[in-house]
């Protein structure tokens, strides 16, 4: 008997001991970590929002990249397939921000109310199995007590047998209360143990609703890139491919010329694009502003059929540039200057453009009085209207370096080209030089246009070896001027420059020079 109790008593402690040490547990090691976890799930959050603004911008890009291909002339289909992908990823970004949101809602959020509101929870309810363990335990020591004093009197009494059934009352109380205690612990003990199951349950289910996010996360993304991945990389599998338009535009032009490639001719430091062609189209109509220009062409030549720079443009050109004035002579050189100035009339100066480099200037001598003229900073106009006389052959008044550009043409002043194509594209010219038989594109406003008569000059010229600089051309006795009054005001002129595309720089990296440098070159009066 005595040893039955004490088996009881031993194993009702320890399970005492247990179901405190679950509450204990879970207050002091469960919860501090249940924090530590919501801290760095916010973490985790707060570093999935800055991807995803860094996404945004990353697809944006993207979206910027499908718009320049998409006006490209090769590209356009690839431009079409950047803007797919940025799409797909876009519905993807979409659906990783549900997943934030649900991560945020469904796990973070809930998990940081239970934990603040399961420590006064878990306090009461430790203290509350306590003071009723406690209250039991008492009760039975108590009753233990009392029969332990009931024992030593009947030891004592010569009657004993008087307190025989009274032992048996206690004994059975006794035996009560210590199937109470026993049911009690028992109790607590699953009650703890449930309250501890039940907090890791809420966890994982929170988790499992995160990963059922994250699972259509990934699922959405795994249907749309399967079924559009094959059909990108089928896009770009052959750089080489060239869509039917720039074929077709490559054959005409091949096959009206004979000389160029059916590769597109582009510039790796700049955008010099061929605008796609009109079957059957006729040269553009001269503008009613040029009209005066084509109509006076005896006007551009000189006596001996020399014609000036590619462009150039009467007094009135230099109203394009300055506010008001007629554009003078440039200054001469110092060496010079005081020839010059002792003489009332001026030397042919060198005719250029703006827009090019500077060139040396001739030494001054004692010619017909002429004005100094400007190129059209924009010469497209100009240059088609020479074309539309039938002329065929240019010569170089200023050197042109292709640099590392294999699309570019290279040249030195005084060589003659052929031109391959009708027409020039945005001021630049397609041809091959007849001194080293290289074909590629300058920039026309480098030439200047030969008429029949100076090609055989030249041809012969360069038949025996030579040729002749513009320095030479421009300074001969029977060089003339156009007449000052070519029909246009500055205005209708200034008009018709604006309507005309601005020509890219060179290629061959020539610093271009600042407005103020040529006011300070071109000095006006």
């Amino acid at each position: 008997m005595v040893l039955t109790e004490d088996f009881t008593m031993s194993r009702t402690d320890e399970v005492h001991r247990i179901t405190e040490n679950v509450y204990k547990n879970i207050m002091e090691q469960f919860n501090p970590c249940l924090r530590n976890f919501i801290a760095m799930g916010k973490n985790y959050e707060k570093a999935l929002s800055s991807v995803t603004f860094a996404a945004k911008g990353y697809f944006d890009a993207l979206v910027r990249m499908g718009e320049l291909a998409s006006e490209s002339q090769g590209s356009k289909d690839l431009g079409d397939v950047l803007f797919q992908m940025a799409e797909v990823h876009r519905q993807i970004q979409m659906q990783l921000e549900e997943m934030l949101k649900c991560f945020h809602n469904e796990l973070l959020s809930e998990l940081e109310k239970k934990v603040e509101l399961d420590a006064r929870y878990l306090t009461a309810a430790l203290k509350k199995y306590q003071v009723e363990h406690k209250s039991k335990g008492e009760s039975l020591e108590k009753c233990q007590g009392e029969l332990k004093k009931l024992r030593r009197k009947s030891q004592g009494s010569k009657n004993p047998a008087k307190y025989g059934e009274k032992e048996l009352q206690y004994v059975e109380t006794i035996s009560s209360k210590q199937s109470e205690l026993d049911s009690f612990i028992a109790e607590g003990y699953k009650t703890a143990l449930s309250e501890e199951r039940r907090r890791y349950c809420f966890l994982v289910d929170r988790q499992c609703a995160v990963a059922k996010n994250s699972s259509a996360y990934h699922g959405k993304g795994k249907d749309l890139l399967t079924q559009k991945i094959p059909v990108w990389q089928q896009a770009c599998s052959d750089p080489n491919k060239l869509p039917d338009r720039a074929m077709l535009l490559a054959q005409q032009m091949s096959s009206g010329s004979g000389t160029l490639l059916s590769s597109p001719l582009h510039s790796s430091k700049g955008n010099l694009v061929i605008s796609d062609p009109i079957p059957g189209a006729q040269p553009l109509p001269v503008p009613p502003e040029l009209a005066a220009f084509m109509g006076h062409q005896g006007r551009l030549m000189g006596p001996d059929g020399m014609s000036l720079v590619n462009g150039t443009t009467g007094v009135h050109g230099d109203d394009y540039w300055s506010e008001g004035g007629v554009s003078q002579g440039r200054p001469p050189s110092p060496q010079n200057q005081t020839q010059t100035q002792s003489q009332p009339q001026r030397q042919v100066s060198d005719v250029y453009s703006n827009t090019l480099p500077v060139r040396r200037p001739q030494p001054a001598k004692n010619k017909t009085t002429v004005g100094e003229t400007r190129t059209l900073p924009r010469s497209s106009s100009m240059a088609a209207g020479l074309e539309k006389n039938g002329r065929s052959r240019v010569q170089a008044i200023f050197s042109h370096a292709a640099g590392d550009n294999s699309t570019l043409l290279s040249f030195t002043e005084g060589d003659i080209i052929t031109l391959l194509v009708p027409e020039a594209r945005d001021g630049w010219h397609y041809g091959e030089n007849e001194k080293n038989k290289m074909r590629g594109w300058f920039p026309f406003s480098y030439t200047r246009v030969l008429p029949d008569s100076d090609s055989e000059k030249l041809r012969v010229n360069l038949h025996h070896g030579k040729s002749s600089s513009t320095g030479n051309l421009l300074e001969r006795e029977d060089m003339s001027l156009p007449m000052p009054d070519y029909g246009l005001t500055a205005r209708l002129l200034a008009q018709s420059l604006t309507q005309t595309r601005p020509r890219p720089y060179s290629m061959a990296g020539f610093a271009q020079p600042a407005l103020e440098d040529y006011d300070s070159q071109f000095a006006t009066r």
